[in-house]
C-alpha cells in the first residue's frame, strides 16, 4: 500500500467536504451534494487500499460499501439509504444534468458523511 497515496486521498475526500460548505454558501445545493458524493467516494476508497492494498475503479457507494466489509458502514448505510440515493443522483446529476437540492438534501448528506468518516477513522 501507498501510503502516502492513502494520505492524499483522505486529504482530497476531507477537502471535498470542506468546499461542499462553501458551495452552499453559494446557494449551489447541486455542486455541494456533488463535493459530498466525491468525499465518500474517496474515502471508501482509501480505506480500501489502507485495509486491502487496493481499490477498485468503480464509483457506486454501494459497491464500495459492500467492498469494505466494514460492520458500522453498512449499518450506517441502511439507516441512511436515502441520502447514498441522493449522493449518486448528483454525481450522475451534477455532470450530466440539471438538478435541483435544498438544504434537507444537504444536511442530511453532510450527517452521512461524517458518519462514513467515523465509521472509517478519518
Amino acid at each position: 500500500m501507498s501510503i502516502r497515496l492513502y494520505e492524499e486521498m483522505v486529504e482530497r475526500s476531507r477537502h471535498f467536504l470542506n468546499i461542499s460548505r462553501y458551495d452552499v454558501a453559494a446557494g449551489r445545493y447541486d455542486i455541494a451534494l456533488f463535493h459530498l458524493e466525491q468525499a465518500v467516494q474517496l474515502a471508501l476508497k482509501a480505506y480500501l487500499l489502507k485495509t486491502f492494498g487496493d481499490f477498485p475503479r468503480v464509483h457506486s457507494i454501494k459497491d464500495l460499501i459492500e467492498l469494505t466489509e466494514n460492520e458500522c458502514l453498512r449499518e450506517v448505510s441502511e439507516e441512511m439509504w436515502y441520502v447514498i440515493n441522493i449522493l449518486e443522483d448528483a454525481y450522475i446529476g451534477g455532470r450530466y444534468f440539471i438538478r435541483r437540492y435544498g438544504e434537507r438534501e444537504y444536511s442530511e448528506a453532510v450527517k452521512y458523511v461524517e458518519e462514513v468518516f467515523r465509521c472509517i477513522g478519518i
